[in-house]
């Protein structure tokens, strides 16, 4: 089905995390239809990351099924794809009466006539559309790194940012919120813990945390003295202030996705979920507990120590990576004794 360049509409996941897993995906569609016109549909905080991506987007309100697609969508696109799995996103999707429509098995795909394409659950989440780019004449999605290409005015935001929240040599960005779970949460306890051995060493630790999660960053930040970072800015401003960045702790969650993606090395903390369909795409190194299943590992049984130690060995290896390893004891390691960090290696302990 080799139909692309073509007026395309990709619906986006509702969560972050997601939404970043599929940027393999929706690189390798942008690049294919570089003749026609790619439009994502997405919820409103997503639209400024869009725009990175030299798309055109569509704020797809909270809700929206069938009537918002015959309303709004009908009629305006030849090949439209959901990234999503709902019944809801389906309906949706029938409505544009485009004439291709792809969409996950199930769910009343079929019913509605649209064409569907298989999820394979056992392979990493940036897979989950492969089958929708192999019925558009696309190869799967590479395994290597993904890395979201920020421009310079926007890396220049981000080092003024920092700037604003801390002049010690280091920062390194804790990200304490998670949606969903509880029990995907590193312990505030340890994210204190992990703030203080950090400060210790001179590092200035900024609390990154989403609209309506400011509770979590005023408690970490009364307790540690970090830094916090407006919950007001967009996403975009978010993601140059990460860049900017020399490091980043956090859970399995949107916004670890989101600093792994764009270049700052990563320690993604894993409890219950399973790294190897949700570890970062980007530089990450996922920390998890010694548990034999998923089922069985607590995020409290990831010593703090340890976080400190990975954080560490990251900020070494990137001051020896650029040819300043001298300066590297101001983050607690000397030269000769860093270890190796290759910034696209996973580790699951």
């Amino acid at each position: 089905m080799a139909v692309l360049p073509a007026r395309l509409l990709v619906d986006s996941p509702n969560w972050l995390g997601d939404f970043v897993h599929t940027l393999p995906a929706l690189a390798a569609l942008r690049s294919a239809n570089r003749s026609g016109e790619t439009t994502l549909l997405l919820p409103a905080a997503h639209a400024p990351l869009a725009r990175l991506l030299g798309v055109k987007a569509i704020v797809r309100p909270v809700g929206a099924g069938f009537e918002f697609g015959r309303r709004c969508l009908s009629g305006k696109f030849d090949v439209v794809l959901t990234a999503r799995h709902s019944s809801r996103a389906k309906l949706l999707l029938a409505a544009t009466g485009a004439e291709i429509r792809l969409a996950s098995r199930g769910r009343g795909a079929t019913a509605l006539r649209l064409t569907t394409f298989p999820v394979l659950r056992g392979l990493h989440q940036r897979h989950d559309l492969d089958g929708a780019l192999a019925l558009l004449g696309l190869r799967a999605v590479p395994t290597d790194p993904y890395h979201l290409q920020l421009p310079d005015r926007l890396k220049h935001q981000g080092l003024c940012q920092r700037a604003l929240l801390g002049d010690l040599p280091g920062m390194v960005a804790l990200l304490p919120a998670t949606r969903g779970l509880e029990n995907k949460r590193y312990p505030m306890r340890h994210f204190v813990a992990v703030a203080r051995g950090l400060a210790e060493e001179g590092i200035t630790p900024v609390v990154v945390v989403g609209p309506g999660e400011e509770g979590l960053a005023t408690r970490l930040a009364t307790e540690t003295r970090a830094q916090v970072a407006p919950t007001a800015w967009p996403l975009h401003e978010v993601a140059a202030l990460l860049a900017a960045c020399d490091a980043a702790v956090g859970n399995d969650s949107g916004l670890t996705h989101l600093a792994a993606v764009v270049g700052c090395p990563t320690v993604a903390l894993f409890g219950p979920t399973d790294p190897a369909r949700t570890a970062p795409i980007g530089s990450a190194v996922v920390v998890r507990s010694h548990a034999p299943t998923c089922a069985q590992r607590r995020l409290d049984e990831i010593a703090p120590a340890e976080v400190i130690g990975t954080v560490r060995m990251m900020m070494a290896a990137q001051v020896m990576a650029s040819g300043s390893a001298a300066s590297a004891p101001a983050f607690g390691v000397a030269p000769e004794n860093a270890p190796r960090y290759d910034r696209a290696q996973r580790v699951g302990r």
